[in-house]
């Protein structure tokens, strides 16, 4: 009996294992073709729902939207930090509130990428994906050409633009 109970848990451990590589192996070849493959990977698979939900292309997208907002949030906040300084001036401040609006919409716009990709529609997905990076190219735009030029901001902008443009590098393999 404890043999068989053994065996069990070993098959169970192996399938498990057999299963994960094959995400893993999915998440490669579809993050291959990315600007930047080591970061599609490792935006995908260090999300906790990339091991029990990764099984399809689609939700492997679905795991790149939501790799995408996650990290907008986190920009929205440190802007949001960063607008809480007393100290700041006129220039700098209406910078930086131009970019905070322009997270919030890239956060709404991912959150409808989300639901189109749920409806399977990937053309809307396009126009969703499409126009977060419009809205983060816009903040970029402001920080290069306005006062308020924030080193930490603009490397986020980057970084976010690169999880936008592969979870559309997805969608466009999809369809």
């Amino acid at each position: 009996m404890k043999q068989s109970a053994g065996v069990l848990f070993l098959c169970i451990v192996l399938i498990s294992f057999v299963t994960g590589n094959a995400n893993s192996g999915m998440i490669s070849d579809l993050c291959k073709h990315s600007d930047d493959p080591n970061l599609c990977l490792s935006s995908i698979t260090s999300r906790p729902e990339s091991g029990e939900f990764a099984g399809t292309s689609n939700q492997i997208e679905i795991i790149a939207i939501s790799a995408a907002s996650a990290n907008a949030s986190a920009t929205s906040s440190y802007i949001k930090q960063k607008l809480s300084n007393e100290d700041l001036e006129p220039a700098i401040e209406d910078t930086l509130e131009d970019c905070q609006k322009d997270y919030q919409d890239a956060v709404e716009q991912l959150d409808d990428s989300i639901s189109a990709m749920l409806a399977d529609a990937h053309t809307d997905v396009d126009v969703w994906l499409s126009a977060a990076i419009s809205a983060i190219e816009s903040c970029g735009s402001a920080l290069g050409s306005r006062a308020g030029n924030d080193a930490e901001l603009s490397q986020r902008n980057e970084v976010f633009l690169k999880l936008c443009k592969n979870a559309l590098m997805i969608n466009k393999m999809l369809t």
